[in-house]
């Protein structure tokens, strides 16, 4: 699985390697110490999956999928606003796994952080292989008592920062013709929802974005995928008044969601529902006349607040 982000030119690259320093050994020109160096230094390269940005790293959906790429020998990149919150991720991941992990506090609220954020770890020496953009904001209410700056931080947030993320991002995989984008979106990207109008607008743009791409960039080495998740059990959900009335049996584990978040990305897949009652509404909703989809939404928005 995690050979498959790995060019065919790099898989030749360790036999053509330990040829050459076979031919240099007998000419006396390498002592066996320097031979062994090198080698172990082409096994890792060859084994090691490479390093994993996640963006919302902090909690969530984010937190578990940091986990689950730590185990399996990705070295994450964490982002969040809150610096302490993530080195103390960091910790439990090198405790817990003895993996690399770089903490990467940033606000991507602001629009100069993406570009900030990319030309860091170009500085480090570090190469995106899987970029994961599940940061995002939600703000419940009637559109027009929502603050005009808060619809602005969030559509800075969950669109104008994943988009240039992806962007940048993108360029150096596609030289590398290897790479992952995961970018997570949501059930409400299929169908408006009042009181929840810029949040499921902003996720339908994500979905949308993600499935183009993942036509686009067939053949590339490079894939996208949307995780489409309903009502997990996160941060954003239970401090939402919408959050406190639903029924238990309708709320996801943040794991659980991560772990299929995790295979869809890893597989190349362009679009995933999380849970099956999820991956069936949404299914049936595209068959809806529009009309009809807009009443859903309003059903879906008047019975939980």
């Amino acid at each position: 699985m995690r050979r498959s982000l790995m060019s065919r030119s790099e898989n030749r690259a360790v036999p053509a390697n330990s040829s050459s320093a076979a031919n240099l050994k007998s000419d006396g020109l390498l002592d066996s110490n320097l031979l062994s160096q090198c080698g172990a230094l082409m096994a890792a390269k060859a084994t090691d999956p490479g390093s994993v940005l996640i963006t919302g790293a902090s909690s969530g959906i984010g937190r578990e999928l940091a986990k689950i790429f730590a185990a399996e020998g990705y070295h994450p990149v964490l982002l969040a606003r809150s610096r302490d919150k993530l080195q103390q991720l960091a910790q439990e991941l090198k405790t817990s796994q003895g993996t690399k992990v770089t903490v990467m506090p940033a606000d991507l609220s602001d629009p100069e952080a993406p570009r900030a954020v990319f030309e860091r770890l170009r500085e480090r020496g570090i190469d995106v292989d899987i970029l994961v953009n599940d940061a995002g904001l939600m703000f419940e209410g009637d559109f027009a008592t929502i603050a005009l700056d808060e619809h602005l931080r969030l559509l800075h947030v969950n669109v104008v920062a994943l988009t240039a993320l992806t962007r940048l991002f993108l360029e150096p995989m596609l030289r590398r013709s290897r790479g992952r984008i995961l970018n997570v979106a949501s059930v409400g990207a299929f169908l408006p929802i009042p009181s929840l109008a810029t949040y499921a607008a902003s996720k339908a743009y994500v979905l949308s974005l993600s499935e183009a791409l993942s036509e686009e960039l067939k053949g590339t080495g490079v894939t996208v995928t949307a995780l489409c998740p309903g009502f997990t059990n996160t941060a954003m959900v239970r401090g939402s008044a919408r959050g406190t009335r639903l029924p238990p049996l309708m709320v996801m584990d943040a794991k659980a969601v991560a772990k299929q978040g995790y295979s869809a990305c890893i597989a190349g897949k362009a679009l995933h529902v999380a849970g099956l009652s999820n991956d069936l509404a949404t299914w049936g909703i595209q068959y809806l006349p529009r009309s009809l989809v807009r009443t859903v939404g309003g059903l879906v928005a008047r019975q939980w607040t």
